[in-house]
């Protein structure tokens, strides 16, 4: 009698122990901390090689993972602006970063990146354009838009080629222009799929495009412009520590390396 007791008590002993256990798992607290998820808003030409620092920063900070929000610098600027939640911007341009710090959105930034135009038209080349000189025949011309930073420094690229190739060339080149895109890579992506015949994107971005899908121009140096890139933490962050993180991350000597490896 006195060892059914005994297994009985037992018995009891192992499922209030169980039972402590799945209330510290489920109920209490987590037997693994779940990740801090990281809001990242970047300007869509560094896709490819923010999507490789993310994988090396989780690598060192496996308690963050890393969720990304690529598009136009413009587009996240507005959203931002409508209160989309976010914890670190990354911009094409200074202008966007410069309007959201003055609206104390972001509380200060830095360079981390530099680019530059290139003219890009389809392997085949069916308008036979071979150089910006080219630009005035008849063809179908794509662009970003005037506000999205690709689109801004294309028109200013025209309006230095002025100086080389005559006044009114950025007039007769703009009066091919098809469409206006709402970002770099739509542009590429007209252009690679032959729906244009020329388009102004970054190098970075014509040099990981698909293997034979446009050929790339190079701009004349006094002409052209260098693209630089501004990253922030946003005020206000939900994770204000990792934010910083992948800030200094980004502008460390490794992230730059890497920034390297895809033409920046």
């Amino acid at each position: 009698m006195r060892t059914v007791k005994t297994r009985l008590l037992f018995l009891s002993f192992i499922v209030l122990l169980l039972g402590g256990l799945a209330f510290w798992v489920i109920g209490g607290r987590p037997a693994q901390e779940e990740k801090k998820v990281l809001t990242v808003m970047a300007a869509i030409s560094l896709k490819q090689p923010f999507e490789e620092l993310a994988g090396e920063f989780a690598r060192q900070h496996p308690g963050v993972a890393v969720r990304f929000n690529f598009d136009g610098t413009q587009r996240l600027r507005a959203q931002l602006e409508r209160g989309a939640p976010a914890d670190v911007f990354a911009a094409a341009n200074l202008a966007h970063m410069e309007s959201l710090q003055k609206q104390g959105l972001v509380p200060d930034y830095t360079v981390f990146a530099r680019n530059r135009l290139v003219l890009v038209v389809p392997e085949n080349n069916p308008a036979g354009i071979d150089s910006v000189d080219d630009l005035v025949k008849p063809h179908r011309l794509v662009l970003a838009a005037p506000d999205v930073p690709a689109g801004g420094y294309a028109r200013q690229v025209l309006h230095n080629l002025e100086e080389k190739l005559g006044a009114g060339y950025s007039e007769q080149v703009l009066a091919n222009l098809l469409s206006e895109e709402t970002n770099v890579k739509s542009v590429l992506t007209k252009v690679a799929l032959g729906e244009a015949d020329a388009g102004f994107v970054y190098a970075t971005d014509a040099a990981v495009s698909t293997a034979g899908a446009v050929r790339m121009l190079e701009i004349p140096d006094a002409a052209n412009i260098r693209a630089e890139y501004y990253i922030a933490p946003v005020a206000g962050a939900r994770q204000p520590e990792p934010a910083r993180l992948f800030v200094d991350f980004v502008v460390s000597e490794s992230g730059q390396e890497l920034l390297r490896k895809y033409g920046f």
